[in-house]
């Protein structure tokens, strides 16, 4: 069995590799063995291992929420009651079990965590976030900023930037 890539040893095709399916997530493997300038079955193997590694964390569809039915975007700052080690894991566990929470960051500073929410209206967003203020995850306050205009959104990591390192 094959050792995971270390983050640190991904050489230039790994690059590659992972900047065309940044770019394309869609690209079959032939397609990808041929801009990168492998043989099919060297490029699968290198794929392969950025999967298995988890450097490659899975491959999806974006939809646009205008197309599919209009959506309003959240960000919001939670601030907990308390910081013990176990508020901090009972509210990160339980905030996977949101669905509308489309991402979530702790944060160090003046608030605990940033999340993104969907929502079909402000009606829903408000209705919401009662509901999980009620559900007792140790919620003190919380703000919210409305995305009124997306301007840049799931851009690729600038892997340029970390083979200059």
């Amino acid at each position: 069995m094959k050792s995971k890539p270390n983050p640190a040893r991904l050489d230039a095709w790994d690059f590659r590799i992972l900047s065309e399916i940044q770019s394309d997530g869609r690209i079959s493997k032939s397609e990808l063995a041929k801009r990168v300038h492998l043989s099919a079955s060297a490029c699968s193997e290198r794929l392969r291992a950025l999967e298995i590694a988890g450097i490659i964390e899975g491959f999806y569809a974006r939809l646009s929420p205008v197309l599919i039915g209009g959506m309003v975007f959240v960000m919001v700052e939670v601030v907990l009651e308390r910081h013990r080690l176990e508020d901090q894991r009972h509210f990160e566990t339980a905030i996977g079990e949101f669905p509308e929470i489309l991402d979530c960051w702790a944060i160090g500073g003046r608030i605990d965590y940033l999340m993104r929410v969907a929502s079909p209206s402000m009606a829903a967003y408000q209705g919401f976030m009662e509901g999980l203020l009620q559900a007792g995850l140790g919620i003190d306050q919380y703000y919210s900023l409305v995305v009124t205009k997306p301007i840049k959104s799931n851009s690729p990591i600038p892997l340029s930037a970390l083979r200059r390192r």
